[in-house]
């Protein structure tokens, strides 16, 4: 029994061995077929390109095969290459995006998109010295990033700008390739300073006033011209991102030069993957976006005899016409001579870039570029020409050492088409002559009969072929980085850098024009300015994470910059020979004026600025510059300049993440802090000296005399700033709304104060006044859709603002400068003033009531009952307004009549892929400014005692008879325009939106038998439209540039161009 029990439980036992060998045996077999089978499996080649959902190639992305460590990464165009198995998947890790697993299938070729998890508050933004996440910025930034800017016609990146920052206005001085614009972010400031932002290329501040490139400041107001823009010299395609810092928690880091706001431009670099070469070229057409309509000859004709008759009419003479019925028959069978066909012309422009990029992992990065622009100007015989070079270079010696060197140097050659000036003169103004000049005078010939008509004019073709007018530039900037980790959270790094830009400017008026024959025997000019910088910042930077939830990113140190500035200018006069022009200035038999200045000035800083964060919901920012600065006197040179922001991401909060369902992200932010402007000139508060000669009996002697009082308490001028702000993520991030409402007070302005002239003195420096600017800025994206294949993003901006002035201490107004003081267009008065309750940029004169209709009126206007000039006032002359009431119209009586200052700015783009088909579009415009057309003070207001022309709406609506106008006087020979008043309707509404771009491009994408990369093509066309009711040529214009007290004007300015542009672009 028990041995049939136990024979059994052997039997069992052995069955069961049996079976477990036999289960081991057969699973080893398997995989051994398995094996067999997958060593005969065959590997392919794949390739692709990964990009991210908006279309754009990814660097770096880690591409592996699954369940193995091989794998590769992908280049600078996104792109791929890798052996796996055909049945294989590879995984796509790239940091900041979703993780991605692709069946490869035995297909050759996988294209991959990859999702972005990062919100818009994970975005790392640029801030002074140093970055920061934007979820720990507690001021008030936008960042823009100049995409394809190649593509436009865009000089300088100012002008890329243009619509697409809120709170930015950019306004154009001149028409002119690399001209001057005027650049003011969130209002004006000073009022007599400087208003342009404190542009930071590469960390090195850089000189962008006008003052910079304006060789010959000191010569005659009758060959002044406009300036070239110092940024126009960057190549806007070398720069890879923008930022703007408007508020005070931003801009405090740069202390006394904040006031106006920063512009942070960082240039490319080398970026991860194989070396790559990029090719460009541009072709452009530009062409002169409207004419001014101006009377023909026979219209010409019939108003030069209209005012002939009326004056003698008026004079009680015989009336006689200028021209017969026999020559007006005769004119009225001849072509006639429109000066704007004549002067301007389709100009041809081209631009070529080429860049050479490259990095090895955590050892180096490069960018080699080169550039060429030859850009014609619409006028004829006159343009623009910049050649430039750039390296940027960046190595790690070792694990704790990085240097760095970021170097450019450009070359440009201006040729100018000879703009406005102070007087208004046309001896030298090619845009007004092309408006005034006579329309029975035929186009230049060579015949110096043909080339000088009375009224100071030069055919204006004569002031093309036959004065010289160019200027040389050369700008040079670089700087140099080392970075030293002491530790894995604090390191050292030392900045040094150098900005030199000069410039040298040669004229030459020959016989045969109107200044070179009152010379006589020809005029020139030749001027020099040098502008140079030195810049050293020692900094020490802490970065660091405590605890998972306390993080600091602090930095602090001490920067040291100095300028220097030499200009020298000297006019000479009746010259042998017209044939060596400027070249012989030392046979000039009157060697006429010379001026020179030298001038230096310095500025030392102690820089400090802390963040802190809590759980990444929570952060403070502090900042504080401590400057010290050589224009300002003993006692008054250092300031400190505090600021301190708050930050709350409220997405973070769990109340949000559990009961705010219609929003992504939630971030509020408030700062307050004080910026400074030091735009003073070198010695303005220091007393000075200027010869003079005195009779001692019968001996004149030589002495100086004080001509500025010294000023020991000037300082500088201080802007407090406050900044409420939000950031808002709707549809994960798909629709972003930035909001920020703000307060700019400027107190302690500098102004060069008038003096009585009991004085002895004309003018001093002092510290009166009081600004203010507030206003919101709105700025919005919605992506709209981004898939594998297409993409549309939205963006829009909008930003109304409200400034004024408070008071001028004890002026009650400063006025801005005179114009037209002789050629029979005398005004001789200024037509702008800075007046408390209003904005800076105001325009002074007097309010009109339409035209006296008949005698009646004249005799029972209360206006003229004490007006010892009433019997000179007649039927068809302008009616002004008594403001104060006395019976009489006089000085007392002029006021504000408008100002430049919009009301809002706006703008919007869209951007917009399909496979490889793009296209793109920026609208932007500005509402409520307006523009003082001074050109009408010539050529608009009736008086035909000169032998210009006139515009064709002011002779159409003219007053020729009681009830025919209400607006535009009858048409007279006297010589005194107006009344020598400047009245309210020659200022004009400039609201406008304009078209500025759109750009259609296609992607080609060669075999890999021809080695090079994608093949883009483009086209764009620039200012393609504008709608607006202003009369002149353009809308955006500003004559005067950065002078803010004669901001807003347009007399013979050059308008901006409407373009088209065509672009080849290859990367290989």
């Amino acid at each position: 029994m028990n041995k049939t029990i136990m024979l059994r439980r052997r039997r069992y036992v052995c069955s069961q061995l049996l079976g477990l060998i036999f289960l081991i045996m057969l699973n080893a077999n398997t995989e051994a077929r398995a094996a067999a089978t997958s060593s005969f499996r065959e590997d392919i080649r794949v390739t692709g390109v990964v990009r991210s959902s908006d279309g754009e190639p990814l660097v770096g992305v880690s591409v592996k095969i699954k369940g193995t460590n091989k794998g590769v990464n992908t280049n600078t165009e996104g792109r791929y290459s890798i052996n796996a198995p055909s049945d294989g998947v590879l995984v796509f890790t790239y940091l900041g995006f979703q993780r991605r697993e692709v069946r490869i299938a035995g297909k050759p070729q996988l294209d991959v998109v990859l999702e972005s998890t990062a919100t818009a508050l994970d975005e790392v933004v640029v801030v002074g010295y140093g970055t920061m996440q934007k979820s720990d910025v507690t001021g008030a930034i936008s960042s823009v990033k100049l995409k394809d800017v190649d593509e436009t016609k865009a000089v300088s990146f100012a002008e890329a700008l243009q619509g697409k920052v809120a709170g930015v206005n950019i306004v154009t001085n001149t028409g002119e390739p690399g001209g001057a614009i005027t650049f003011n972010i969130r209002g004006m400031t000073s009022v007599t300073g400087s208003n342009q932002p404190l542009i930071v290329i590469d960390g090195q501040p850089v000189e962008s006033s006008f003052d910079a490139t304006y060789a010959g400041s000191n010569l005659d107001g009758t060959v002044d011209a406009p300036p070239a823009d110092p940024l126009a010299m960057l190549n806007p395609n070398d720069i890879e991102s923008i930022e703007i810092l408007k508020d005070a928690s931003s801009t405090a880091i740069y202390g006394s030069r904040g006031a106006n706001g920063v512009v942070l431009v960082t240039t490319k670099s080398g970026k991860a993957g194989k070396d790559q070469t990029t090719f460009s070229s541009r072709f452009d057409i530009s062409q002169l976006p409207k004419q001014i309509p101006m009377l023909s000859n026979y219209e010409y004709m019939l108003y030069k005899n209209e005012a002939a008759i009326n004056s003698a009419i008026l004079n009680g003479t015989t009336p006689t016409p200028v021209y017969n019925q026999a020559q007006l028959d005769s004119v009225a069978r001849l072509p006639n001579t429109n000066w704007q066909d004549e002067v301007y012309r389709n100009a041809f422009s081209q631009d070529y870039q080429v860049s050479f990029t490259g990095s090895e992992r955590n050892k180096y990065n490069y960018l080699l570029s080169g550039n060429y622009a030859d850009q014609q100007s619409i006028i004829l015989n006159a343009g623009f020409k910049r050649g430039g070079l750039r390296l940027n270079y960046e190595r790690n010696i070792s694990p704790k050492i990085k240097v760095g060197l970021r170097s450019f140097v450009s070359l440009a050659d201006r040729k100018f088409g000879l703009q406005s000036n102070w007087t208004g003169i046309l001896s030298g103004t090619t845009v007004l002559g092309a408006l005034a000049f006579n329309p029975l005078q035929i186009p230049y010939t060579g015949d110096e009969d043909d080339e000088i008509d009375q009224a100071l004019q030069n055919n204006p073709l004569t002031l093309i072929y036959k004065v010289t007018d160019r200027t040389a530039i050369r700008t040079f900037i670089s700087n140099f980085s080392l970075d030293y980790k002491i530790t894995p959270y604090l390191s050292y790094q030392l900045r040094a850098g150098v900005n030199d830009i000069y410039s040298r400017r040669n004229v030459y008026y020959p016989t045969g024009t109107w200044l070179g024959d009152t010379a006589p025997d020809g005029y020139a000019t030749r001027a020099d300015n040098d502008n140079y910088n030195y810049l050293i910042d020692n900094l020490l930077m802490f970065k660091k994470v405590f605890a998972r939830k306390h993080s600091i990113n602090a930095v602090g140190g001490f920067s040291w910059q100095q300028w220097f500035n030499s200009s020298s200018s000297v006019i000479n006069m009746s010259f042998p020979s017209n044939t060596l022009t400027y070249y012989n200035m030392a046979g000039a038999a009157y060697p006429g004026r010379y001026y020179n200045t030298d001038r230096d000035r310095a500025l030392e800083s102690i820089i400090g600025r802390i963040n802190y964060t809590y759980d990444k919901r929570y952060s403070i920012m502090a900042t504080g510059r401590y400057d010290g600065s050589t224009r300002l006197s003993p006692g008054h040179k250092w300031l400190l300049y505090p600021s301190v922001g708050l930050a709350w991401n409220v997405s973070n909060e769990d109340f949000f993440k559990e009961q705010v369902k219609f929003m992504s992200s939630l971030k509020l932010r408030a700062s307050v802090g004080v910026a400074g402007n030091d735009n003073i000139a070198i010695g303005g508060s220091q007393a000075s000296y200027a010869l003079n000669y005195y009779p001692i009996g019968s001996t004149i002697v030589p002495g100086y005399v004080v001509n500025r009082f010294e000023n020991p308490d000037l300082t500088w001028e201080k802007t407090t700033q406050y900044n409420l702000g939000g950031d808002f993520g709707f549809l994960k991030d798909k629709l972003t709304l930035t909001v920020d409402a703000y307060s700019k007070v400027t107190t302690g302005l500098l102004i060069n104060l008038s003096l009585p002239a009991s004085a002895g003195i004309g003018s001093y420096y002092t510290n009166v006044g009081k600004v203010t600017n507030r206003g919101i800025d709105f700025e919005a994206t919605y992506n709209v859709f981004s898939k594998k294949n297409k993409s549309l993003s939205l963006s829009a901006n909008i930003s109304p603002v409200d400034s004024k002035i408070n008071n001028l201490g004890s002026s009650s107004i400063i006025y801005g400068r005179g114009f037209f003081a002789g050629g029979g267009i005398v005004l001789g008065q200024p037509v702008t003033a800075a007046v408390p309750g209003q904005a800076i940029s105001s325009f002074w004169g007097y309010k009109t009531n339409g035209i006296y209709q008949n005698q009646a009126e004249i005799d029972n206007d209360p206006a003229l009952a004490n007006d010892n000039a009433k019997s000179s006032i007649h039927p068809g002359m302008v009616k002004y307004v008594d403001l104060n009431g006395d019976g009489q119209i006089t000085d007392a009586d002029k006021t504000v009549i408008g100002d430049a200052t919009p009301d809002f700015t706006y703008g919007f783009s869209a951007n917009f892929t399909y496979k490889k088909f793009s296209a793109s579009m920026t609208l932007f415009g500005s509402y409520g400014a307006q523009l003082l057309n001074l050109n009408r003070w010539m050529l608009g207001s009736g008086h035909a005692n000169t032998s210009m022309n006139m515009m064709k709406d002011a002779y159409e609506g003219r007053w020729y008879g009681e009830g025919t106008s209400n607006l535009y006087p009858a048409l007279t020979t006297e010589a005194v325009r107006l009344q020598q008043r400047f009245p309210d309707w020659m200022v004009e509404d400039a609201s406008f939106l304009r078209l500025q771009n759109i750009t259609l491009g296609y992607t080609l994408s060669l075999p890999k038998r021809y080695r090079l990369g994608d093949i883009k093509l483009s086209v764009t066309g620039t200012n393609l439209f504008t709608l607006t009711k202003y009369t002149g040529y353009d809308p955006n214009v500003n004559s005067f540039g950065q002078n803010s007290l004669n901001n807003g004007i347009d007399l013979g300015t050059l308008p901006q161009a409407r373009s088209y542009s065509a672009t080849v672009k290859l990367m290989f």
